[in-house]
């Protein structure tokens, strides 16, 4: 009976996978070497995902990893910078004393 119901109803078979999803995940592995190609990945993982569903293409899960590569990246780099400021700031504060 199921079978049948199947039939009924066939599963349409996925799209062609997005390029602009492969490139999002592939400039988030690149921003970890240089980190504004992070920011790039995570631009286009969401012009991706909003081709994919207009145009029901596949390639949603590479989109999706470029988005949170990109943006632990970028949150990681932000971290790193407030980071190094901290150490600036407070080293400039103990030349003072000196």
């Amino acid at each position: 009976m199921m079978d049948a119901m199947n039939d009924l109803h066939p599963t349409p078979p996925p799209g062609p996978t997005n390029v602009m999803a492969l490139v999002a995940f592939a400039l988030s592995v690149l921003g970890t070497l240089v980190p504004p190609a992070a920011l790039g990945g995570v631009v286009c993982g969401h012009l991706a995902r909003r081709q994919i569903r207009a145009r029901r293409e596949s390639g949603d899960s590479w989109a999706l990893a470029g988005l949170i590569l990109g943006y632990l990246l970028i949150l990681l780099s932000l971290a790193g910078i407030l980071l190094f400021g901290g150490f600036v700031a407070t080293m400039f504060g103990i030349m003072a004393f000196m």
